[in-house]
């Protein structure tokens, strides 16, 4: 499978994971098209992961399809475009046809981890916890619901989500939290399947940022990773995380192109 390959799969799979923890998520997996929908006004939670039907003769119309159903609930989704897949140009022109406009672009990165290590700088006073119990998730909210901005029911049920598969004794996520001087100070989660890590949520609070916090957290994650076996990390960046990430050795594998509708 190509790295990039990974990258998307690992994505697929922890959605398939929050979805099933949330009533309110339905997570849809027709030949070729990965996606889910719910009842919250954000596109975070009304998506296409994936579509790999631009070949077949019904693809134009299957999309119209699909972009119609999304709508027909007036809220807004979004729709993904990995630039490894077949006919991924075809697939943004036939979206934008449709009136999606395209918002934002993430690259996917991956770091091998066989021979990986990293020096992280020491950052006085500042300590890394793992995310155990409800009253320890309420740190990790504290971080990450203003970095990302997600208010209201949106992140209550961002939150509740994360709280349910990463706060018991068979967790699927794992989450961390970074304290400096005592006071939460930066976030992030691991999802972990088989022999490849997923980093996520990394997030640092506003007063603490520009200290390393956002990459401490990060090799951290991957360090526990190692432990468990992990061969491979993979993320998701946002354009201003690629140079952070590439110090710790991540490359770029893919394009991923984000389309509002």
């Amino acid at each position: 499978m190509l790295t990039a390959e990974k990258i998307k799969q690992n994505m697929i799979r922890i959605m398939k994971q929050m979805s099933a923890a949330c009533p309110r998520i339905t997570y849809v997996n027709a030949p070729g098209v990965n996606r889910y929908e719910s009842d919250l006004p954000h596109s975070l939670f009304n998506r296409v992961i994936a579509y790999q039907c631009m070949e077949s003769e019904t693809a134009i119309g299957d999309i119209e399809v699909i972009a119609s159903h999304y709508r027909a609930r007036n809220l807004p989704f979004s729709w993904l475009v990995w630039s490894h897949d077949d006919e991924a140009r075809d697939l943004a022109r036939v979206l934008e046809n449709l009136g999606l406009t395209k918002s934002s672009y993430s690259p996917g990165m991956s770091l091998p981890l066989s021979n990986w290590t990293f020096n992280t700088t020491t950052i006085p006073n500042f300590e890394i916890k793992p995310i155990r119990t409800t009253l320890e998730f309420a740190w990790f909210k504290e971080i990450v619901l203003p970095t990302f901005g997600l208010k209201g029911d949106t992140g209550d049920v961002f939150m509740q989500i994360n709280e349910a598969i990463g706060t018991n004794d068979q967790t699927i996520l794992q989450h961390y939290v970074g304290f400096l001087d005592g006071h939460p100070a930066g976030a992030a989660t691991a999802f972990q399947e088989g022999d490849t890590i997923g980093i996520y949520n990394v997030a640092t609070v506003e007063a603490y940022r520009r200290r390393g916090i956002g990459s401490a957290m990060t090799a951290h994650a991957i360090r526990e990773g190692q432990v468990s076996g992990a061969q491979l990390a993979v993320l998701q960046s946002s354009e201003l995380g690629v140079n952070v990430y590439r110090e710790l050795g991540f490359k770029e594998e893919v394009a991923i192109e984000f389309y509002l509708g």
